[in-house]
């Protein structure tokens, strides 16, 4: 017998191989899946819940027979928290999911944007661009998951239906209306009212948390009636007992009385009115901080932002956060990379803007947001300088007191934190018009974007970008070839060459007509990315000038890097031609040329497999693009190990192994599927259709 022996270092995360003799070491890398994180996105638990017993009877048994329910009523009526109460008292192995569906910024949410961020959640790196492949990903996804969902404050049925997951999730809808178009995905509505007098007393005694006597029971019954049994009114009153001792439930309950104005419901009135109220007990600081958060679109605030945006200290701008929860004027919404972030909620929103336009300078709520917004272009622009190989083409915008970092690694943590808050921001600015900062941040979010690629964000937000400096007067000529490139590399990625090669031809004229010393840069790139979309689009034989002539002008500008970007997709195009010798020649050189770089290298590996298959040598192929799929998987790259896993299938095939190609087909239509890249999917279905064994039948 011959013993197992290892002559290296192990390390397993996982999985464990049994063989004879191994002389070098073993590495496993976990695959992406592995790396998923359960999603915990439901709001934090009401620390005080009262009555709502039927309801919640109700909804766990629409729940336990494969309904949806549809938590109908007024804001501030406690649907959320209902919700969440019930749903989280089930622990769902896919965690919990939440998507707010409440217009913001005039516009409705949009329903690739929520599955994006749904498919995110559940470990997909990759969004399909089209809408019917991502519910299609989703619905998928969810049923391996199994999450939890809470879609809240919907106002469209027919959103929600293309919202909704797997038969096999438990869904809650809230909404303040009946949604009829629902009934026919088995939802079932159930109407929330106020809370019932003695319930509201007990839930407002709790949350001012101070002993009352008897006097204070009859103040307490009247403060109830003031607010409407309304849990978001009652949390409000309480907040302003508890941090006023000297102030009465019967004096507080005077001072919300009164009849509504006929223009709002009695409901609205209430809230409005507790608001009001809260709003009033404010110092000047925390007044001008609650002025500030209703002049940014409704996203999630911590400290550092809400410093810039008031012109004041982190540390002054976090006291402020902490004294608005105090008074239930805001909530949290979680840790950010600066501290805990705060949110207002949907009411409080809509009355901090209000008083942020009617009291405050009439310029005063633009300031507010062009100083935030500008304070986070900065931060993007640093933590690019950190995370991005791309060679900027325009400096970076000044900003004494913007965010700093240690480097590339607290970059990105505060770049993958930002993710949320770019289309509020960039809508933000755009709607105000301040064009240079939506330029910016669009160059400035380049390395995230590249990273995640989300590409409904990637397009929208370029699209966004080139708007705004075609508008922008002062726009440097530069931030319009840098737009249109990097919007017409999305076109690409998406399948869209006839316009991406628009894009770059007029990013290629504006450089042409640049007398500015440093444009060949940006020359070198546009021809490189306009051959390299002709080779995309299958026309290498027009791809391969514009290739050599950037190829030429990298080499002059000693932009090495740039130089070996260049052969890899200059290699495919020559193999495709038919000179395959020269090809692999090339990747030779440029392989040499990346040490100090595992992503390019690891392409420059995957080409020459892929040529020496088309070159006849499938056994080694295989071989050489093995090796390139252990890279790729080591570097966390889901779309090159699918798409090295189909380069060795069809290596595979070329030596005459139908069976084991099909495996390597069907993982890759699988790694496909999960990058959420649906081209890819549909050419590897074309693949397996074609399979046949050695006596002509169907591979099963």
């Amino acid at each position: 017998m011959i013993a197992n022996t290892i002559g290296g270092t192990g390390h397993m995360t996982g999985p464990v191989v049994q063989a004879g003799n191994i002389r070098g070491g073993i590495h496993f890398h976990p695959a992406a899946a592995d790396l998923w994180v359960r999603p915990e996105q439901l709001p934090r638990t009401v620390p005080v819940f009262v009555d709502r017993a039927a309801e919640q009877r109700t909804v766990t048994a629409a729940l336990d027979a494969g309904r949806v329910p549809v938590l109908v009523g007024p804001d501030g009526v406690g649907r959320t928290a209902l919700a969440a109460r019930v749903l989280r008292a089930h622990d769902e192995p896919g965690g919990y999911l939440v998507a707010d569906l409440r217009p913001a910024l005039g516009r409705r949410p949009d329903a690739l944007d929520v599955l994006g961020g749904f498919l995110r959640a559940l470990g997909a790196p990759l969004v399909p661009d089209r809408f019917d492949e991502a519910r299609g990903l989703w619905r998928t996804l969810s049923g391996a998951r199994r999450p939890a969902v809470l879609l809240a404050g919907a106002l469209d049925g027919a959103l929600v239906a293309d919202l909704l997951p797997s038969a096999r999730c438990r869904t809650v809808v809230t909404a303040p209306a009946h949604l009829d178009g629902l009934v026919s995905h088995g939802a079932v509505h159930l109407d929330l009212g106020p809370l019932p007098t003695a319930d509201a007393a007990d839930l407002l005694a709790a949350l001012a948390y101070r002993p009352l006597n008897r006097g204070d029971r009859t103040g307490l019954d009247r403060l109830v009636e003031a607010c409407a049994g309304l849990p978001f009114a009652i949390g409000l009153a309480a907040a302003q007992l508890q941090l006023d001792p000297d102030l009465t439930p019967a004096h507080l309950a005077d001072t919300l009385a009164g009849p509504a104005p006929d223009s709002r419901s009695p409901v609205e009135a209430t809230v409005q009115d507790a608001l009001d109220h809260a709003y009033a007990r404010l110092d000047e600081a925390r007044a001008a901080a609650y002025h500030a958060l209703g002049a940014l679109p409704p996203v999630p605030v911590d400290a550092a932002l809400l410093a810039a945006a008031t012109a004041t200290a982190p540390a002054t701008a976090a006291t402020h956060l902490t004294a608005l929860e105090r008074r239930h004027l805001v909530t949290a919404a979680g840790d950010g990379p600066h501290g805990p972030r705060y949110r207002l909620p949907g009411p409080g929103h809509d009355h901090a803007a209000r008083i942020a336009v009617t009291t405050d300078d009439p310029d005063a709520a633009d300031i507010t947001l062009q100083r935030a917004v500008r304070w986070w272009v900065a931060g993007a622009e640093a933590a690019g300088a950190l995370t991005s190989t791309r060679r900027p083409l325009l400096p970076p915008d000044p900003c004494p007191d913007g965010p700093a970092f240690s480097g590339p690694d607290a970059a990105w943590t505060w770049l993958e934190a930002q993710e949320r808050l770019v289309r509020p921001l960039v809508s933000a600015a755009a709607r105000a018009a301040h064009h240079a900062l939506v330029w910016r941040a669009a160059i400035a979010l380049w390395p995230l974007i590249l990273r995640r690629r989300d590409y409904p964000l990637w397009l929208w937000l370029y699209r966004e970008a080139l708007d705004a400096v075609r508008q922008d007067a002062d726009a440097p000529p530069a931030a319009l070839r840098q737009t249109l490139n990097s919007l017409a590399i999305g076109l690409r990625a998406v399948g869209q060459h006839d316009e991406a090669l628009v894009l770059l031809h007029e990013a290629l004229g504006s450089a042409d007509t640049d007398p500015a010393d440093d444009v060949a840069l940006s020359r070198a790139q546009h021809l490189h990315d306009i051959g390299a979309t002709r080779h995309d689009a299958g026309h290498p034989e027009a791809a391969r000038a514009p290739l050599e002539e950037a190829l030429r002008l990298r080499r002059e500008l000693g932009y090495a890097r740039g130089v070996a970007l260049t052969e890899i997709v200059l290699a495919g195009v020559i193999a495709d031609l038919g000179d395959r010798s020269a090809a692999l020649a090339m990747l030779r050189r440029t392989r040499a040329a990346l040490v100090g770089e595992p992503l390019e290298a690891m392409r420059a590996l995957a080409w020459t497999g892929r040529v020496l298959t088309d070159a006849g040598h499938p056994g080694l192929a295989g071989r050489v693009l093995g090796h390139a799929q252990d890279a790729a998987e080591a570097l966390g790259h889901v779309l090159w190990s699918a798409r090295l896993r189909e380069w060795r299938a069809l290596a595979v095939e070329a030596a005459g192994r139908p069976a084991a190609a099909h495996q390597l087909f069907a993982a890759s239509l699988k790694a496909y599927t999960a990058a959420a890249s649906s081209s890819d999917v549909r050419r590897l279905a074309r693949h397996l259709e074609r399979l046949t064994d050695p006596v002509g039948r169907p591979l099963p």
